[in-house]
């Protein structure tokens, strides 16, 4: 199995929620930002679904649902069709869309993230691309995902989930970003779907290049820091790497790298209370020496003076 079961969920019992299918219904997140991300998991006794959709009871849902199955079987009636998803499928369902769940078997495991469509549009944005188009409006996306795929889904789940729970630190939205943006970067390349750049060429070519770039950094950033590295691995020149970044994002791949490396490690020292030195070996520098020089460089301050700066807080 893919997933690692959790510790004991968290549950704030302080969350609060406008009004929506979720609230009306005292339907409690395992973890949550107030109108804009919610992931929902069964691994509490629970079962989210059952709650939402009791009675086979049909809503339309605005917010995009992301149902990853780990075991089990579930039908999801999505306008009017039935979909029958089993162990390790994964369903991406765009907003707007009229939603039910028919049957569930009594096994049913699944990781579930609900994102509403400011935060949606928003981490499109950053990474270049819009879903609000005609070929993605009112669509619905299913694949059987590899045991790598799975892997990466539930890893992505597990990381935005612990940092939600965490302690609220300085850098904590921008890091969950950067994890969202490579679940979405995952979800395009598993169901290979094209959102409209929003600018730069629309060359299909060069948006494989850009969504491939970004999944691979966030799979490899710990080990790799160099634009050369992820080219190589691409096929193609740092050059055009780079080119490519520039047109859909304005960020070319060093700054691209550069930001994910400092909000990795910013995450280990803030969260985690890793050490500089646990930090520097976590994020391959030869030396604490070389993770301070590459922190400052990036940041204009030393990783001791970021800690003393968030402590302060």
């Amino acid at each position: 199995m893919p997933y690692d079961t959790p510790q004991p969920t968290i549950h704030n019992t302080r969350y609060v929620e406008y009004t929506d299918v979720f609230a009306d219904k005292n339907i409690i997140p395992s973890a949550a930002v107030r109108e804009n991300l919610l992931l929902f998991d069964t691994f509490d006794g629970k079962n989210p679904l059952l709650q939402i959709f009791p009675n086979k009871e049909k809503h339309k849902m605005y917010q995009k649902l992301y149902i990853y199955i780990i075991r089990g079987e579930a039908v999801i009636e999505i306008n009017g069709k039935p979909n029958t998803l089993n162990e390790n499928m994964f369903i991406s369902i765009m907003p707007e869309n009229t939603t039910s769940l028919t049957s569930a078997s009594h096994d049913l495991r699944y990781l579930m993230m609900v994102v509403y469509p400011r935060l949606s549009n928003q981490i499109y944005n950053e990474i270049g691309v819009t879903y609000t188009n005609t070929k993605l409006t009112l669509k619905h996306f299913i694949s059987q995902l590899t045991p790598e795929q799975a892997q990466r889904v539930c890893t992505l789940y597990n990381d935005i989930k612990s940092d939600l729970l965490a302690p609220a630190y300085e850098e904590r939205e921008a890091y969950i970003h950067s994890l969202l943006q490579a679940f979405v970067v995952e979800n395009i390349n598993i169901h290979k779907y094209n959102p409209m750049p929003l600018q730069g060429d629309s060359n299909s070519r060069q948006y494989d290049v850009y969504c491939r770039f970004l999944t691979l950094l966030n799979k490899h950033i710990s080990e790799r820091r160099t634009v050369s590295y992820y080219a190589k691995t691409l096929g193609i020149s740092s050059k055009y790497l780079s080119y490519v970044c520039t047109c859909y994002s304005q960020k070319n791949a060093s700054t691209w790298i550069d930001e994910a490396v400092i909000q990795k490690a910013k995450a280990l020292i803030v969260v985690h209370n890793y050490t500089f030195s646990e930090t520097s070996i976590a994020l391959n520098f030869r030396t604490v020496s070389c993770f301070t020089r590459y922190f400052k460089r990036v940041t204009g301050m030393t990783p001791k003076h970021f800690l003393k700066k968030h402590q302060k807080q």
